[in-house]
């Protein structure tokens, strides 16, 4: 009679993961491409709301460096977000 031994491999004592994500994959060319083309447009649309802003106001370099940081804090989160199941 076989034993009932149900691992895959009789010298294996430790558990499967399969629910951790995986390590070692890579996104796509594709996400990172649209990545760049997103960032892009989450840096420079504030920066360049910030200068209109700016130039109707008169507030001249105030409202550019606001959009610039709103740009670049919204930038990192959108890249943690997208891609924090690969770190």
């Amino acid at each position: 009679m076989a034993p009932k031994d149900k691992r895959k491999e009789p010298g294996m004592d430790h558990p499967t993961y399969d629910a951790a994500a995986p390590r070692g994959h890579a996104p796509s060319g594709g996400e990172l491409a649209g990545l760049g083309m997103l960032l892009a447009a989450v840096v420079l649309l504030p920066l360049l709301i910030g200068a209109v802003v700016d130039s109707v106001a008169h507030t001249a370099p105030l409202l550019l460096f606001a959009g610039l940081v709103i740009g670049v804090g919204a930038g990192g989160a959108l890249v943690y977000t997208r891609f924090k199941r690969y770190l």
